[in-house]
């Protein structure tokens, strides 16, 4: 079981340092934005963003989960080939068909999304960009189900990199706002597609077969619903804040929530990135549902330190970065975190339905939690703004996270030990309490006395009862193999 949360570990820590250091050149971008960015530009690149994301997730994102399925239930190199090749001109159709209806009704679309029709070229350069993030988002499935994790964040950041490089030039030395993310977007965008795009076909051919179309419908259609409402859990929220309240609001509230997200985009989806190939292999073994269920806790572990770090540091660090108008967003930053703990344990409990090939009803699942998360948001966001959107997102994770543990466990029975997560949870929330009450003038001292509070997490779980004999022996050996590697330690103890 070690050996496997090794490997988990090895290719979930390559795609979180590309997911690190991505969004460390992001946060040292932030005060760039919010000079030349006004909150209602953020609120108009999110309602975009989350527009074309909505597009994508329901005609798309079901193909990159059927490629590390396929590519796993095809041992012959051919048929193998043959499938991702047909799931790639899918995707490549279907990315034609939206960058054609998109142009065309551009103007109608703008006016839906953001009551106006003067921004339909933003509706264009969105919908053609959708096309280049079709084929770009294919490539890199293939190549995680290959398990070319170097390759996959390699890409990634180049990508990152020349999009804010021309960030700066279009927003920056052009001012001409808005429009400069999107041009950046698309051109950075192309660029690396074009380049993925030759790799993968020079490895699978082009290929076109009406079978596996069949096969990866049958596997795929029930997860466009699931996105869908997943999609509607994640950010059904800003259109409503849209409506109850104004575009400002909309976009102090997506700045909190990005950093809410970092969680997930840190330690969800690289973790799911190795995940969705590594479950397959863990399956086929004896007694995988231990294996699983073990891993299960280390995995809460990592998302409730995460969490619990996030929340603890948040206020001072929106404080510093960021002019006033902005500050506010804060407040929903640790509602926004422990939402996505729920998030990444629903994610994965979704390893026995993949691993049995019942994921038909994920798609009541999702309608199910689609639906409360509108109730809550209608019922809530006109009393609470911000606040009772970031409560509604964690109250539908929570629910959906159940409902996956309850519909996985009739088809593939893991037996999970809730009482050590409980045990989690339960130190975490009590350093959050405590540090709501550390509030001196100097700001040295309040980053010190919170940082001390996020130490105490891990002995707060010792004392707790959380951690096995096994597994402090393990750490105290794995401590003394680092300190002794750099010389911290003398020989003899080192040794010992």
């Amino acid at each position: 079981m070690f050996d496997e949360l090794k490997k988990l570990l090895k290719h979930t820590t390559i795609y979180g340092l590309g997911t690190v250091l991505g969004k460390m050149l992001g946060f040292f971008m932030i005060p760039f934005y919010t000079h030349y960015l006004s909150p209602a530009d953020y609120g108009t690149l999110e309602l975009l963003d989350l527009s074309a994301s909505l597009v994508g997730l329901v005609l798309t994102m079901w193909l990159n989960a059927s490629i590390i399925r396929h590519y796993n239930d095809f041992s012959d190199t051919q048929e193998r080939r043959q499938a991702i090749s047909t799931i790639m001109a899918l995707a490549f159709g279907i990315g034609v068909a939206v960058a054609i209806f998109g142009s065309w009704f551009s103007r109608p679309i703008s006016a839906l999304i953001l009551s106006s029709e003067s921004y339909h070229f933003y509706v264009t350069l969105e919908a053609v960009l959708f096309l280049v993030n079709s084929v770009y988002v294919v490539c890199l499935s293939y190549m995680r189900a290959r398990q070319l994790s170097v390759l996959v964040v390699g890409s990634s950041l180049v990508s990152l990199v020349l999009s804010l490089f021309l960030n700066i030039y279009f927003i920056g030395i052009r001012h001409v706002g808005v429009i400069g993310v999107l041009y950046s977007s698309l051109l950075s965008g192309t660029l690396i597609t074009v380049v993925l795009a030759v790799y993968t076909i020079r490895e699978i051919g082009i290929g076109f077969s009406y079978s596996k179309v069949r096969t990866v419908v049958t596997f795929g259609a029930p997860l466009m619903l699931t996105s869908a409402t997943g999609f509607v859990v994640n950010f059904s929220d800003r259109f409503f804040l849209r409506h109850f309240s104004t575009i400002s609001t909309v976009g102090v509230y997506a700045l909190g929530y990005k950093f809410g997200l970092m969680l997930s985009l840190l330690i969800v989806q690289p973790f799911d990135m190795i995940w969705q190939a590594r479950l397959y292999e863990i399956g086929k073994r004896d007694q995988s549902g231990r294996t699983f269920a073990r891993l299960f806790e280390y995995y809460c572990f990592v998302l409730v330190a995460a969490a619990l770090a996030l929340s603890i540091g948040i206020k001072e660090l929106l404080f510093v970065i960021s002019p006033p108008e902005f500050h506010g967003a804060y407040t929903v930053v640790p509602i926004v975190a422990a939402a996505y703990i729920f998030q990444g344990a629903n994610r994965f409990f979704l390893a026995g339905t993949y691993i049995a090939k019942k994921t038909l009803p994920l798609g009541a699942v999702g309608v199910v939690c689609a639906g409360a998360n509108i109730g809550l948001n209608l019922l809530w966001i006109p009393r609470y703004g911000m606040l009772g959107a970031a409560w509604a997102t964690l109250v539908s994770f929570l629910l959906m996270s159940a409902l996956a543990w309850y519909v996985s466990q009739r088809a593939y029975y893991i037996p999970y030990a809730f009482s050590r997560v409980a045990i989690l949870l339960a130190c975490g929330t009590l350093l959050y309490v405590v540090s709501r009450f550390v509030n001196v003038r100097f700001l040295g001292l309040q980053v010190f006395l919170k940082c001390c509070l996020l130490a105490m997490f891990p002995i707060a779980l010792y004392l707790a009862g959380f951690f096995s004999q096994q597994e402090v022996e393990k750490g105290k050996a794995l401590a003394y193999e680092i300190l002794g590697r750099y010389s911290l330690l003398s020989a003899a103890d080192s040794g010992r």
